[in-house]
């Protein structure tokens, strides 16, 4: 799961320059998010999407600049992928795969290719079993960029250029707390260059797959290695296909 240290960070760093540079920045609610790790995680696999799609409730940009407001809403983020009442919080992908089991939710996972995509690279690889609800279980879940629009969708150029050294240096702790030996961003390599360059800059193309669009390892300590895939997004490709690639690119 996120660590206190993780949700310091975000509280310090990168919360309050997003407040202080409210005024570049459109007057919608934004959410934030920290990585979720799923309890039957084993270090197989970590997924990255490029943000969160909607979370928590919003607050205005421009709160954030009180320290106490980012260090109240970084706590308020930190319990929301802690999972509550000793539940995987995870489970809420499986929760919400055929009807939402949340009431106060209508998303639904087994819509969206993103999760799809990772179901399928899951079951190929042998993570776990994808007939059993527990599968979700098995990963780390995370975004390259923290803070996003509270209405869904991806963070605007200025809103990611506003957070993104806070961002490299989040996604950075995370690799190295959960030190998956598959590391999948499945976010082009496009959103993914600036973070690889200070995190993999040993990252290359390979014109020999559709779908996967760079490659790289990260060496923890002898012994110890991620290696790392940049996909394109899934939405709207051919998932068996993405799927097949993204295994391939692992092997």
């Amino acid at each position: 799961m996120a660590t206190t240290q993780q949700r310091d960070y975000f509280a310090e760093h990168l919360l309050p320059v997003v407040g202080r540079n409210a005024e570049q920045l459109p007057k919608q609610k934004l959410t934030g998010f920290l990585s979720m790790a799923g309890h039957l995680y084993k270090n197989e696999l970590m997924v990255v999407g490029r943000a969160v799609n909607g979370w928590e409730e919003g607050v205005m940009p421009s709160d954030l600049a009180s320290a106490r407001s980012a260090k109240d809403y970084a706590e308020k983020i930190f319990q929301s992928v802690i999972g509550r009442n000793g539940q995987c919080p995870m489970a809420w992908v499986s929760d919400c795969w055929a009807n939402p089991a949340n009431p106060e939710s209508d998303y639904n996972t087994r819509r969206s290719a993103f999760w799809r995509a990772i179901r399928g690279v899951v079951s190929k690889s042998g993570i776990a079993n994808t007939d059993e609800g527990t599968w979700p279980s098995h990963l780390v879940w995370s975004n390259l960029y923290k803070v996003a629009p509270e209405d869904g969708g991806n963070p605007s150029n200025a809103l990611c250029e506003i957070q993104l050294p806070g961002c490299i240096s989040l996604l950075q702790q995370e690799i190295y707390i959960y030190l998956p030996r598959r590391l999948l961003l499945l976010t082009g390599l496009d959103w993914a260059k600036p973070f690889l360059e200070n995190i993999a800059p040993n990252f290359r193309s390979d014109s020999a797959y559709n779908y996967v669009e760079a490659i790289a390892q990260i060496a923890h300590s002898p012994g110890c290695t991620s290696k790392v895939v940049v996909a394109a997004h899934p939405q709207g490709r051919n998932e068996g296909d993405w799927v097949q690639d993204v295994i391939k690119a692992f092997e």
